[in-house]
């Protein structure tokens, strides 16, 4: 003779009228339990429910991420402070590890504070400059240092940065920055700047000279810097955080510089390219197919608007 299960216990109590009270003093179940029980069972019988209780027991259990996996994720998290998209795009690349998305902030959200874990919804401001082109428009700003000051620059087409480390906020510096920038970049169609004391009269005389355009933009307005000041927080966050440099560290902050410029060029991955390219890789892409590479852009410019 076949035992009955609890389920078909309660339900048989339940045809005979007996009330809520006295079915689970008998199973020794939550009041909430029968009442969903009984639910399930008047929409799909009896028969079918059992049938699925018994093979839920026996499901696959979820699977759980490897402890070396876990620790690639927050080590790197540590060292970048990288959010979920570029740790799966640096695990795929660099480690050969391929791992979900929602995996990733899981377990970011285990292991760090939900502050620190970097999901937030915001609303990305639209440029008011944009470039179609390489080395078509340059934004130029600073980054205080201490004693030191980092004259950052990056071609917002490309996301190539170049870095200067000087030692005041004069206009001279401010146009010897401009003279390195340019080894760097070549001719540029228009260069951009804030209104600061280093970009004054002695810069835009310098950046007239080489024959591109200055343009000042307009003070507290969010999307005038967007892409100088999206490198300058990673400059400050990834390479020199917040320490206080001395004049007599000059040589060694310029050698930090040059090694982190050439890392967020050929090593890191960028958001704000194609399939999280590097800067070196999307301006490979745009060398071998203009069109393509522009269109890839076009597309990431118009999903990060979504958000």
């Amino acid at each position: 003779m076949r035992t009955l299960t609890q389920y078909e216990v309660a339900w048989k109590m339940y045809q005979a009228n007996l009330t809520i009270e006295q079915i689970t003093e008998v199973l020794s179940k939550h009041r909430a339990t029968i009442y969903r029980w009984l639910e399930r069972i008047k929409k799909i019988g009896i028969r079918e429910f059992v049938r699925r209780k018994k093979t839920a027991k026996h499901r696959r259990p979820k699977s759980r991420t490897p402890e070396h996996i876990i620790q690639k994720i927050v080590d790197i998290r540590n060292q970048y402070g990288w959010c979920g998209q570029k740790i799966r795009k640096e695990l795929k690349s660099n480690h050969g590890i391929n791992i979900g998305l929602s995996t990733i902030y899981r377990w970011l959200h285990k292991r760090f504070t939900k502050t620190g874990v970097g999901i937030r919804k915001y609303h990305k401001y639209r440029a008011l400059v944009t470039a179609t082109v390489p080395r078509q428009v340059v934004e130029h700003d600073t980054v205080d240092l201490g004693e030191l000051y980092a004259y950052t620059a990056i071609d917002i087409f490309t996301k190539e940065p170049s870095v200067f480390i000087g030692t005041n906020l004069e206009m001279s510096t401010g146009a010897e920055a401009l003279g390195y920038h340019d080894q760097f970049y070549g001719f540029i169609e228009l260069q951009q700047s804030d209104g600061g004391s280093e970009f004054q009269t002695t810069f835009r005389e310098a950046v007239e000279a080489t024959g591109s355009e200055h343009r000042y933009s307009r003070p507290y307005k969010k999307n005038e810097q967007s892409h100088i000041e999206n490198f300058n927080k990673a400059l400050r966050n990834e390479c020199f955080g917040k320490l206080h440099y001395t004049l007599d560290q000059l040589e060694e902050v310029r050698y930090q510089a040059k090694l982190f410029t050439q890392h967020y060029i050929h090593e890191r991955w960028h958001m704000g390219l194609p399939d999280l390219m590097t800067p070196a890789e999307f301006k490979q892409l745009y060398k071998q197919n203009p069109e393509d590479a522009k269109l890839k852009l076009a597309k990431v410019g118009a999903m990060s608007h979504l958000v």
